[in-house]
C-alpha cells in the first residue's frame, strides 16, 4: 500500500499503472474528495489548443512537449510565418499596393494538407463560401459596367489568400496542434530582423552611404529609403499594420514576453528614426486600447492608473503633432493641403465614395471585383469639383486618376470593398464576424479592442489577404481570460 501511495504522489507521466483487471484497494480506503483529487491526478495534460466541442472559448493554453512539425509540410507554415515582415520587395508577387510573399506560402500550406481543409470548411463554412458570393454579386456590375480580368482575379484571390491565412492557422494549431512556443520565436526573429535591416537604412539616410541606398534601390518595390527607413514593408505606413494587427493579437493570445519586447522596441525605434506619421497615431489609438484591454477598472488603484496611462498616451500625441513636421503642418493646414502624400490618399478615397453617392444600385450590389477604376473615373469630376473648392493641393497622382489604369487603388479596404461588392456585402460580413464571435462566446474587452483596432488599421490599408482580420476571427473566441499569462512554462 506504501508503495501505490508513492505512485499515487509521483508525476502523472511517471505513475506506474495497475494491472490489467485489479484494483487498487488502497482508493476503497480514502474519503470522497481523495478519490477525487487521485482520478484529476490521473487525467491527461490539456492540449495547447483545446478540442472545440469540449470547450470552444479555451485560450491558447500550456504547450505541450510535442515535436516542432508533423510532417515536412509544416516547413511552409514556418516560412510564412518567417517571411511576414517581408511583404515589399520584388521578390514578391504584386498585389493592391504591397508584394508579400506568406499569403502565397500560406495557401501552399492549406492546399498541401487539403485532406484536412474538410474540417476547417465546417467550423468556418459562412467564410468558406464567401468568395463565391462575392463572385456572384459580382455579375452584377460585370454586365452593367466592364469586365477587368487580371484585376478581378487579383481581388478574389487577395480574398482566398486570406482565407489561406485562417485555414494554415486553423489546420496547425488546433487541427495538428503543434506548439505555438516556436511560432512566436520565428516571429520575433523575424521582425527584429526586420528592425535590424530598417536601423542599416536609417544609418544610410544619415550619412549618405550610397551602397545602402544603392541596394535596398533595387531590392524594395516601391523605395523610400532615400529618404526614410521602410524595414521590408511595402511603405513606412504599414509598420503599425504589423505591430498591432499581428504582434500584438498575438501577445494578448499568448502572453509571451519577447514579443512584449518588439513591440515597443520596434515602435520606438520607427519614431526616433522617422519612419513616418502614421505611426505616431498608430502608436497612440493601439496605446490607449492596450490600457484599455488590460488594467482591471474593478480596482480602483488600476482605474486611477489607466486614465493616467491614456492621459500620458494622448498628451505625448499631442506633443508629437508639434515636434513631427509633417504632423504640425497638417494640423495647422488641414489633411487635404498640409501633405501631399495625405492629400493623394484622401482623394483615392473620395473619388469613387462620389460615385456611390449618384448611383443607388451599384452602391448596394457594387460595381464588380475589379472594377474600381470604372467608379473613380466615374466620380472624378465632382469629387475633384469638391476638392479643389476647399484648397486641397493637387499633384500629378491626383491628377492621373482622371483616367485611371484598370489595377487601381483606393488605399482603404472599407472603400475599396463597398465600391467592388457593395454596401449590402459588406454589412454582410460585419454579422458574420460578429456572430462568429457570438457563437464561440468570445466577447469580453480584450475581443472589443482588438477588434477596434483592426478596424482602425484597415481605413488606411486596402488588402483583402492581410492577416489581422483572419488572426481576430481564428483567436478571439481564445480570449476567455484576457488578463492571464498562458506563455509556455517550459
Amino acid at each position: 500500500m506504501a508503495n501505490r501511495m508513492n505512485n499515487r504522489n509521483e508525476p502523472a507521466h511517471l505513475r506506474q499503472p495497475n494491472p490489467a483487471g485489479t484494483t487498487d484497494q488502497s482508493n476503497q480506503q480514502l474519503s470522497q474528495p481523495d478519490r477525487q483529487r487521485v482520478a484529476l491526478d490521473s487525467a491527461p495534460e490539456v492540449p495547447l489548443v483545446p478540442a472545440v466541442a469540449a470547450a470552444p472559448s479555451m485560450p491558447i493554453t500550456r504547450s505541450q512537449k510535442s515535436a516542432i512539425i508533423s510532417d515536412p509540410s509544416d516547413l511552409l507554415f514556418y516560412t510564412a510565418l518567417a517571411l511576414l515582415p517581408v511583404d515589399g520587395t520584388v521578390a514578391g508577387i504584386p498585389l493592391p499596393f504591397w508584394t508579400p510573399l506568406s499569403p502565397w506560402l500560406f495557401l501552399a500550406y492549406a492546399l498541401v494538407n487539403a485532406r484536412l481543409l474538410r474540417t476547417v470548411a465546417r467550423r468556418y463554412l459562412p467564410f468558406v463560401l464567401f468568395p463565391f458570393l462575392l463572385v456572384l454579386v459580382s455579375c452584377y456590375g460585370w454586365t452593367t459596367v466592364g469586365f477587368h480580368g487580371w484585376a478581378a482575379a487579383r481581388s478574389i484571390g487577395s480574398v482566398v489568400l486570406g482565407l489561406a491565412c485562417l485555414a494554415s492557422l486553423e489546420i496547425a494549431l488546433r487541427v495538428k496542434r503543434l506548439p505555438w512556443r516556436p511560432m512566436v520565436t520565428v516571429l520575433v526573429a523575424a521582425y527584429g530582423v526586420a528592425f535590424l535591416v530598417g536601423m542599416v537604412q536609417w544609418a544610410g539616410v544619415q550619412w549618405h552611404v550610397a551602397g545602402i541606398r544603392q541596394f535596398f534601390a533595387r531590392l524594395m518595390y516601391r523605395n523610400y529609403t532615400w529618404q526614410r527607413p521602410q524595414f521590408l514593408f511595402a511603405e513606412p505606413s504599414y509598420i503599425g499594420m504589423h505591430l498591432f494587427g499581428v504582434l500584438l493579437p498575438v501577445y494578448w493570445l499568448t502572453k509571451d514576453r519577447h514579443v512584449a519586447v518588439v513591440i515597443p522596441v520596434f515602435a520606438l525605434g520607427s519614431l526616433l528614426m522617422g519612419a513616418g506619421t502614421r505611426i505616431v497615431i498608430d502608436v497612440v489609438v493601439a496605446g490607449v486600447l492596450w490600457l484599455a484591454a488590460s488594467i482591471n477598472f474593478r480596482r480602483r488603484g488600476a482605474t486611477i492608473g489607466a486614465v493616467s496611462g491614456i492621459g500620458v498616451v494622448v498628451a505625448g500625441g499631442v506633443a508629437a503633432v508639434f515636434l513631427d513636421p509633417r504632423l504640425s503642418k497638417l494640423a495647422s493646414d488641414g489633411l487635404l493641403k498640409g501633405d501631399q502624400s495625405m492629400s493623394a490618399r484622401i482623394f483615392h478615397m473620395l473619388a469613387p465614395a462620389w460615385a456611390w453617392t449618384h448611383d443607388l444600385w451599384h452602391t448596394l450590389f457594387g460595381w464588380g471585383a475589379g472594377n474600381i477604376s470604372n467608379a473613380v473615373r466615374t466620380g472624378y469630376w465632382g469629387a475633384r469639383r469638391w476638392y479643389d473648392a476647399r484648397g486641397g493641393l493637387v499633384n500629378n497622382e491626383i491628377r492621373g486618376l482622371q483616367n485611371p489604369p484598370a489595377d487601381t487603388f483606393t488605399m482603404s479596404a472599407y472603400v475599396s470593398f463597398i465600391t467592388e461588392f457593395g454596401v449590402l456585402v459588406m454589412l454582410l460580413l460585419v454579422v458574420l464576424v460578429v456572430v462568429s464571435l457570438s457563437v464561440h462566446h468570445a466577447w469580453n474587452r480584450t475581443t472589443v479592442c482588438w477588434l477596434i483596432m483592426v478596424a482602425y488599421l484597415y481605413i488606411q490599408f486596402e488588402s483583402y489577404a492581410f492577416y489581422g482580420l483572419a488572426l481576430v476571427v481564428w483567436g478571439a473566441y481564445r480570449l476567455r481570460n484576457p488578463s492571464a499569462r498562458v506563455y509556455s512554462q517550459e
